[in-house]
């Protein structure tokens, strides 16, 4: 059992080395953590089966202990029985030596009794019928004194053959007694040895059975820690896998918006012989007013750039053209297109380039509101992520209360 023990020891510990050394090896693959989490399965898969035939093993252990402690009750219930049975013949016992001493009194005293009277009439004289004749002086008297002493000597033997009897009987039944005594505690002896085995065989059955408790815990120790290691490179190929999920959206999602940045570079580029531009929606949108305000170029460009995403959504915290964007996003997004870092928020544009006036506002200007941000087109109207309802729209410019007009480039 000891050595079996340090065996299941050693086997726990070498566990534990493993699996603590599949921890060290840093960022490794989706394809390695699901080998790693399947090879810890099987290990976890094992120790079950363990913990199972550990179990087993102790319930044979215990269905053992549980004979074994009927039996033992048997035997007490069989030494408590006899021990009431020798208590009573202790007790009758002692009766029968009382008996026995009264009834070996009384025949003492009828022996002597009789002695005395048998010595009595030697002492006197062996009467003989005529004698007594002589006494009496009458026949009738004498023979009724004759059968009167025959009657006392026969009484008396009579008495001690009783008494004798007597003392017979209750010295056998006291021998009787006795011997059954003995038988009993011959057999209480077998019992209490019985006794002492089962208690032996008790100790040595409850020292497995928690050494199966000691086993059983070491074992579903070892099954806790795979299973929390397979909890936890579960939640590394999850997470790995949302991360390649998320970065295959993010390589899909900057492909279709370079895809349709160029489409709208390249719209933007004809816009100047058209007088139009179409829209990532399929739309389009005349950008010949733009083109005849005053202003850069370059202004000129980002404002046309800007109309392409008309009819893209409006999205809370978004920066996608595409995808959609809130108002500081949609703006922070037209001008990285052309290298541009502006502030990511509302609030931080008010500050972003040179304040200039409305009436001189340019293309590719900045339009600051309470909350808000639009790109100025010229002739007094503005391209900006208007609503989740509206999406992103042109507009009036005084379409609400101004609070600046910023100029990047």
């Amino acid at each position: 059992m000891q050595k079996r023990r340090i065996l299941w020891t050693v086997l726990i510990m070498c566990m534990i080395l493993v699996t603590e050394s599949v921890a060290v090896f840093a960022d490794p693959s989706i394809d390695e953590l699901t080998d790693e989490r399947d090879e810890t399965q099987e290990e976890l898969d094992e120790v079950n089966a363990t913990i199972e035939e550990l179990a087993a093993q102790q319930g044979d252990v215990l269905e053992e202990i549980e004979q074994v402690n009927d039996a033992l009750v048997q035997i007490l219930t069989e030494i408590s029985v006899i021990e009431l049975q020798l208590e009573e013949k202790e007790v009758q016992i002692e009766e029968a030596q009382a008996a026995y001493l009264e009834a070996a009194m009384r025949e003492t005293e009828q022996y002597n009794a009789m002695v005395i009277r048998i010595q009595y009439l030697y002492e006197s004289g062996d009467p003989d019928l005529l004698s007594i004749y002589m006494e009496t002086g009458s026949i009738a008297e004498t023979l009724v004194k004759a059968d009167y002493i025959e009657d006392l000597y026969e009484y008396d033997r009579q008495q001690l053959a009783t008494y004798q009897a007597t003392v017979e009987e209750v010295s056998a039944l006291k021998t009787q007694l006795e011997q059954e005594q003995a038988e009993l505690l011959e057999l209480q002896a077998v019992y209490e040895e019985e006794q002492a085995y089962m208690e032996e065989v008790m100790l040595e059955l409850q020292e497995i059975s928690d050494s199966y408790d000691v086993q059983l815990a070491e074992a579903e120790a070892l099954a806790q820690q795979y299973a929390d290691q397979i909890a936890a490179q579960n939640a590394e190929i999850a997470r790995l896998e949302e991360e390649e999920r998320r970065a295959r959206e993010e390589a899909e999602r900057r492909a279709r918006e370079e895809a349709m940045r160029q489409a709208a570079a390249n719209s933007v580029a004809n816009s100047a012989n058209t007088g139009t531009v179409t829209t990532t929606s399929s739309s389009t949108y005349d950008v010949s007013s733009i083109y005849a305000a005053n202003g850069s170029e370059l202004g000129k460009s980002i404002a046309v750039f800007a109309c392409q995403f008309i009819g893209n959504p409006y999205v809370p915290g978004g920066t996608s053209l595409t995808d959609g964007a809130d108002c500081s996003g949609f703006v922070f997004s037209v001008y990285r297109e052309f290298g541009y870092s502006v502030p990511r928020t509302s609030y931080a544009l008010r500050s972003a380039g040179v304040e200039v006036s409305y009436e001189d506002a340019q293309p590719g200007d900045i339009i600051c509101y309470p909350g808000h941000v639009a790109i100025y087109i010229g002739n007094g109207m503005i391209v900006h992520a208007s609503s989740v309802r509206t999406g992103i729209k042109v507009s009036r410019a005084t379409y609400r209360e101004m609070l600046c007009v910023r100029r990047i480039i």
